[in-house]
């Protein structure tokens, strides 16, 4: 993308955040059964598009709770990059580091059941064989107080040469069925901060400890989904595991895209930001994930207040 685009600057105050992953287009395919019927000619449906993917989520949380944004990552030269763009501007994220994708913007079209459960069907453009202008990345790199990467296959170095800098690393290894997986072990290497599903792990606490155990980092949170958080901390006497309960809050489930992103954002926006404990911060990001996904596509409204009234810090 052009340096030369305009693009305006996120709200004064608050953290100097550079997320790092491809933002793209989520259309959101909200179905009117748990298991529809594939063998059927057609279905009635309501879809949504957002901008969306891990990278987007995370920029556009962290901008509307204050803090000076800036995402690097690729989208197309096509009509979804241009609405990409446009809606990460309008919310106060610096985009003026995007680059090109010439395989077009990444999109995903997620099966959203009424409850709130989803499955996507991904397509990440060239992101496994891209690589970002040096300019770009040392641009990135210039000045964050938290850098926070999505996965895509170009990210590993970046993260890399952040913790080089001496940078703080943030990464969500996203839905993670393998501990072992060697595509996120780049990434472990790097973050001080993971977060992950826990959906398909039997044993979040001692995948924890196989990645604290890789890398330097000192906590590791795990969404449970209805069942809560699991925070496993790094501590002179070895590591602490804690469980929280899902938060009693009057909102409905209706999606959980971008949840994951969100608890992610709340508990790094309470711990690095906000002067809170471990605690208080899990409680904040798990608050955050339910507003999340009270609306389709993360489209609930919220910023730092109407967060700091849900957690009772008013």
């Amino acid at each position: 993308m052009s340096s030369t685009e305009p693009n305006r600057t996120a709200p004064t105050g608050g953290g100097r955040v550079t997320v790092i992953g491809n933002p793209g287009l989520d259309t959101l395919v909200l179905l009117a059964e748990d298991v529809p019927d594939l063998s059927a000619d057609g279905h009635f449906v309501r879809n949504v598009d957002t901008v969306g993917h891990a990278a987007a989520y995370v920029a556009r949380n962290m901008g509307r709770l204050g803090h000076r944004t800036r995402i690097l990552g690729a989208i197309g030269d096509d009509l979804a990059g241009r609405m990409v763009q446009e809606v990460l501007v309008d919310e106060g994220v610096d985009t003026l580091l995007l680059f090109a994708d010439p395989a077009g913007t990444p999109r995903s079209v997620n099966l959203v059941s009424p409850g709130g459960g989803r499955t996507y069907l991904f397509d990440g453009g060239s992101h496994m064989t891209l690589v970002p202008p040096e300019d770009l990345v040392a641009a990135a790199l210039e000045g964050p107080d938290l850098v926070v990467s999505a996965l895509p296959n170009w990210g590993r170095a970046v993260v890399a040469r952040a913790r080089d800098l001496g940078l703080p690393v943030a990464v969500d290894l996203q839905d993670v069925r393998d501990v072992d997986d060697p595509y996120r072990s780049d990434f472990i290497a790097a973050a001080d901060h993971l977060f992950a599903s826990a959906a398909h792990l039997e044993d979040p606490e001692a995948a924890a400890a196989a990645w604290m155990g890789r890398g330097p980092a000192r906590s590791v949170v795990f969404g449970m989904g209805s069942r809560g958080a699991l925070l496993v901390e790094r501590t002179d006497a070895g590591l602490h595991v804690s469980h929280q309960p899902a938060p009693d809050l009057d909102l409905p489930v209706v999606d959980t895209t971008g949840a994951g992103d969100a608890l992610a954002c709340g508990f790094l926006d309470g711990l690095l930001f906000r002067g809170l404990a471990p605690a208080a911060s899990l409680h904040r990001g798990q608050v955050l994930a339910r507003l999340v996904a009270s609306a389709p596509g993360g489209a609930a409204g919220f910023d730092a207040g109407r967060l700091d009234s849900l957690t009772g810090r008013t």
